[in-house]
Order: C-alpha cells, then sequence, then structure tokens
C-alpha cells in the first residue's frame, strides 16, 4: 500500500472554498475574542462609579478574565492533543458566549468577576486552538498571512467595542454591549456542522478514511487511485504529548524565552486595553475622547496584524516580532508627551498594530516551534503562561493609578516590556532537528 505525506498534500493545496470557510469561521471566533476582552476597558470608567471601585480593586476585576484565560488555556487548550482540535473549539465557543451574555445580568463586582473568569477561561482555550487547526490545514506559501489575517480579527472586536461603548452605553447602560457579546451562540449550530478537524489528529487517532476525505477538500488536485496510507512528519522521534516535551531536543531555551515574550506582550496588549480611556481621562482629556482613542488604537491593531503576517511570510517571525516589539516600546513612552492631535493618534495607531501585531506573530512563532503531535500543547502552554502578563497588565494599570504618577511616567512603564521583548525574542531558536520521522499512529 503506498504511503502518501499528507503534510505535502496540505502544503502544496492551492486556497479554495475550503480553506476561505475555515478562516472565516476562525476570524469569527477571534473577532468575538477581541470584542469580550477589550470591553472591559469601555465600561471599566461606568463599573467605578456605580459599584464604588478604587484602582486596585478595578485591576483585579479586569484580571480576572486574564485569570481564567491562563486557565483555560492550561486546562482546555492542552488537551486538543488529545480530544482534537473541533472539540475543544465548539466546547470553548459555548463556554464564553454564555458567560459574556451572564456579565450583563451581574449585581455586583463577585458576580461579575465570576463570569468575566468563565469568559475568560473559553477564550484562553479557544485561541490557541484557532492557530493550531489553521496553521495545519493551510497551504505553506501563505501560511502566516492567514493565521495573521485570522487575529487580526481580535482588533476587529476590539473596534466593535469601543464603538459599543461610544453608542450604546450612553443609551442602554454599560450592560448592552454584554448583550451584543452573547451573540455568538448563535453560531454553534453551524459551526458544529462545517467546521472541520485537523489532519493531525485524524491521523493521531488512525482515521484514514477521514482523513482521504478531508484531504480531497483542502487539496481538489489531490485524487489518489487505489488504496493508500496517509503519514505526516515530525521532528526526531517525539511521540510524547506530555509537556515535557516541550523542554526536549534543544528547546528549554527557547521555550522559556517564548513564554516570556508572549507574557511581556500581552502585558502590554491587556493593560493599554484596560486602562487607556481611564489614563487619558486622568490626564485631561474628555471620557468620550478616551474611548475613542481606544477605538483608534484597535483601528491600528487591525492594520498592524495585517501587515505583520505579510512582514512575517518575508522576514520570518523572530525579526518581525523584534521590529515591532521596538516599534511598540517606542510608541507607548511618545503617548506620555501629550503631542498635539495628529501625533496622537499617530502614535495610538503604531501602538496598537506593534503591540497586537507583535501577539499574532507570536503564536505563529510557537506554532513553528513544536512538533505536530505537541503543537497544541506548545501554543497553549505558551498562551497560558503569557496569561500571567495579561493578568498583571490591568494590575499594573490600577498600580500606577493608585500610585498618582504624572501623566508621561505611566506610560513609560508600559513601554518597558517591549524593550524586554526584544531581547526575549532574539534568544528563541528553531529546533536543529529536521522534521523526517513519521508519526506514530494511535488509538483512542
Amino acid at each position: 500500500m503506498p504511503s502518501i505525506n499528507a503534510s505535502e498534500v496540505v502544503n502544496t493545496a492551492r486556497l479554495n472554498g475550503f480553506h476561505y470557510l475555515l478562516v472565516a469561521w476562525c476570524s469569527f471566533i477571534m473577532m468575538f475574542d477581541g470584542y469580550d476582552l477589550v470591553i472591559y476597558g469601555s465600561v471599566l470608567p461606568h463599573l467605578m462609579s456605580q459599584w464604588n471601585l478604587s484602582p486596585g480593586e478595578a485591576g483585579l476585576l479586569g484580571s480576572s478574565s486574564m485569570v481564567g484565560m491562563m486557565f483555560g488555556a492550561v486546562a482546555l487548550g492542552t488537551q486538543a492533543d488529545r480530544f482534537g482540535r473541533r472539540r475543544i473549539i465548539l466546547f470553548c465557543v459555548a463556554l464564553f458566549s454564555v458567560a459574556a451574555l451572564a456579565n450583563a445580568v451581574a449585581t455586583g463586582p463577585n458576580s461579575f468577576a465570576l463570569c468575566r473568569f468563565l469568559t475568560g477561561a473559553g477564550l484562553g482555550g479557544v485561541v490557541p486552538n484557532l492557530v493550531t487547526l489553521l496553521k495545519e490545514m493551510s497551504p505553506g506559501h501563505c501560511r502566516n498571512r492567514l493565521i495573521n489575517l485570522m487575529l487580526s480579527f481580535f482588533a476587529v472586536g476590539g473596534l466593535l467595542s469601543g464603538v459599543a461603548g461610544i453608542y450604546l452605553i450612553p443609551a442602554f447602560g454599560w450592560q448592552a454591549p454584554f448583550y451584543l457579546a452573547g451573540l455568538s451562540l448563535l453560531a454553534l449550530p453551524l459551526l458544529y456542522k462545517t467546521l472541520p478537524e485537523s489532519v493531525a489528529y485524524l491521523l493521531h487517532r488512525d482515521r484514514q478514511a477521514q482523513v482521504t476525505s478531508l484531504l480531497r477538500r483542502v487539496n481538489r488536485a489531490h485524487r489518489p487511485t487505489g488504496e493508500v496510507s496517509y503519514r505526516l512528519d515530525t521532528t526526531g522521534d517525539v511521540a510524547t504529548r506530555s509537556i515535557t516535551a516541550l523542554f526536549g531536543q534543544g528547546r528549554a531555551l527557547s521555550t522559556l524565552m517564548l513564554w516570556l515574550a508572549f507574557g511581556l506582550c500581552m502585558l502590554m496588549v491587556y493593560g493599554l486595553n484596560t486602562w487607556l480611556p481611564k489614563l487619558m481621562s486622568n490626564g485631561g482629556y474628555p471620557l468620550g475622547s478616551s474611548i475613542v482613542f481606544l477605538v483608534v488604537m484597535n483601528l491600528g491593531s487591525l492594520v498592524g496584524t495585517l501587515v505583520s503576517g505579510v512582514i512575517a511570510d518575508r522576514w520570518g517571525c523572530k525579526k518581525t516580532l523584534v521590529l515591532f516589539f521596538a516599534l511598540a516600546a517606542v510608541s507607548i513612552s511618545l503617548l506620555g508627551l501629550r503631542p498635539d492631535a495628529t501625533l496622537l493618534y499617530g502614535l495610538l495607531l503604531l501602538a496598537g498594530g506593534s503591540t497586537v501585531g507583535c501577539l499574532s506573530v507570536v503564536h505563529t512563532l510557537a506554532a513553528d516551534l513544536y512538533p505536530v503531535q505537541v503543537r497544541s500543547t506548545g501554543v497553549s502552554m505558551a498562551a497560558a503562561v503569557g496569561r500571567c502578563g495579561a493578568v498583571a497588565g490591568p494590575l499594573l494599570g490600577g498600580l500606577l493609578l493608585s500610585l498618582s504618577l504624572p501623566f508621561e511616567q505611566n506610560f513609560m512603564v508600559f513601554a518597558v516590556p517591549g524593550v524586554l521583548a526584544v531581547f526575549a525574542v532574539m534568544l528563541v531558536a528553531r529546533p536543529r532537528l529536521s522534521d523526517t520521522s513519521p508519526i506514530p499512529q494511535r488509538s483512542l
């Protein structure tokens, strides 16, 4: 029986309707990820006023979703190598949709924090698996661009959350944006019907018939005759899904530095998205204008994510991350100098584009670093540890406000992680072993 390398079938495919639908679904889910997380920055001033929250308490409340994301990435995201990408994605979408909708009926900080934690748990489990699924099912010549296109919808969600904060909150109260967040529930039946499983997972379970059918959809030029057997290539003889595999074959330093880069990136992204309106408001800008600043920054995030994907395909992930982290540090630090309106909007665009651009590329770098049988575990663990930075971001903003530092120093503090991340990325190296050995097939 002839053996066919399934990786080559996927890599040499031309883009077709299968890929467009997959990217559309992943982007749709990613849009709600951005919406559900960034909306807290819009409702925060209203919650602080209604519930008499101190900056420290508001920071803790903001971090509850980040703690949930860390929990979700570990408890849910890493299970995809065992139960399949598709099952975990569907469960996580249901979880974060219901939890986000429940936020609208929260009666106080405690119930609100619980809903935010569950929302974060769903989001933390779904994002690494979206990246992994899209990476494993995309043609090699455009893989980074498709992943970054999908991740750019985080910024689309952030934009929508800012618009919701501007128009819905004054008219209907802070609860209104959370009702919109629950709309993702309506897509679950169609998502269940059309979302595919990854070839890598199906081969791990020796589901050859399903692989044959799926590969014909992935690559329409692939029409094998007779009975064939599919295989994947993997790095060396790694056959374990244990987390210890992330440190084997010379990956220990790279894994640690990848985790650090993830954390520093998320600190900037979630710290700024949580506290930018409040920081700008405290700096003398009207609250309405401060929420507009959040919208502008997320518009920059959208552009930056798309641009970073193109650059990553040409330069590679490491060089792209070094450039974007450096731009993030410079642009964020300059925000504190109270520039004129034109320069301020330009810096906000650059800050949003560089920070979220880094967030999208660092996911791709994580997916590149690990072999297929531990890829979901590797990406999920990097995202989970990185959530420490996401937790620290809202807490750091609350600490800065409580210290009543000069306006410019607040932004200088948020710029420091960008500098540190440059050095962390430079220490990440690809594995030295080549992908040559066939994957061992397993049954349930």
